[in-house]
């Protein structure tokens, strides 16, 4: 299955329900009222951390996670590259937290991002450019593209295709699934297209997605169903739900109730 460039143009990516929803979670606990909390910033960073870390395969637990972030202790057993791969997402993660309103979501930017992320794990010569080589994907059968100018032309198509979505919920999305979809690096992608996606929101003045653990399978196989389909439905349904989540983490209730939770038993209501 190769590359579909229509799966990266403008369409509806959320129902107006769906913008609803969110806008209303994110009205709940604001982006500001997070930065200022900083006993739940600190602990749902090293979350963020540590489940980003986990979607990639890596070994460390939440318990180790935490001591290496917090107080520079490694654990005993574990790859090397699994400490480097924490600590970069630390520093992308205070990165893309500060982005400010007027902050270009550009090539440059999303380059030095990756620079950030895939330090000291790929050779410095691969760190924030294109890949030259072809790469393959687990569990799917979609083949990215190859060539290098192709590459070039379709990452200066997405991040400026990106903009045309005024509803910031529906841009994060958008550059998320098509980041990950393109695999414009050798490595580290769909790491990149998370923190993408975090930029979005925080320069939006939102607060982000906190990605949940238990939720890591619907992740992979909603990513997994973008490249094969081009379809954002199994993506949405997984944000949504991990955004609801994230909510009710910070304020230990879930603060509205849709007719889609009538049989949901997570969390509670008000």
């Amino acid at each position: 299955m190769q590359y579909t460039p229509s799966f990266v143009s403008h369409r509806s990516i959320l129902s107006d329900e769906d913008k609803a929803v969110l806008h209303a979670y994110s009205h709940a606990y604001s982006l500001e009222r997070f930065r200022g909390d900083t006993r739940n910033y600190e602990e749902m960073a090293v979350d963020f951390i540590y489940t980003s870390a986990r979607i990639e395969g890596n070994t460390y637990d939440r318990v180790d996670t935490d001591n290496l972030l917090r107080l520079g202790i490694t654990a005993g057993g574990k790859r090397y590259s699994d400490a480097v791969m924490l600590v970069n997402l630390r520093e992308g993660f205070g990165r893309v937290m500060s982005t400010e309103g007027n902050a270009r979501l550009d090539l440059d930017y999303l380059c030095d991002l990756h620079k950030v992320l895939m330090k000291d794990l790929l050779p410095v010569h691969e760190q924030g450019i294109g890949r030259a080589s072809a790469v393959t994907i687990g569990a799917s059968v979609y083949k990215p593209l190859v060539d290098p100018n192709r590459l070039r032309t379709e990452i200066r198509f997405i991040l400026p295709e990106a903009e045309n979505y005024h509803d910031a919920f529906e841009r994060a999305i958008y550059l998320h699934c098509n980041l990950a979809y393109l695999q414009y690096f050798r490595d580290g992608n769909k790491r990149t297209a998370r923190m993408m996606q975090t930029a979005t929101l925080a320069q939006a003045g939102v607060l982000p997605l906190f990605f949940d653990a238990t939720l890591i399978d619907k992740y992979q196989r909603a990513t997994v169903n973008y490249y094969e389909t081009g379809d954002y439905a199994p993506y949405i349904s997984f944000f949504k739900e991990n955004y609801r989540l994230t909510i009710i983490n910070l304020l230990g209730h879930n603060p509205i109730h849709t007719p889609e939770q009538d049989d949901d038993s997570i969390g509670f209501r008000p």
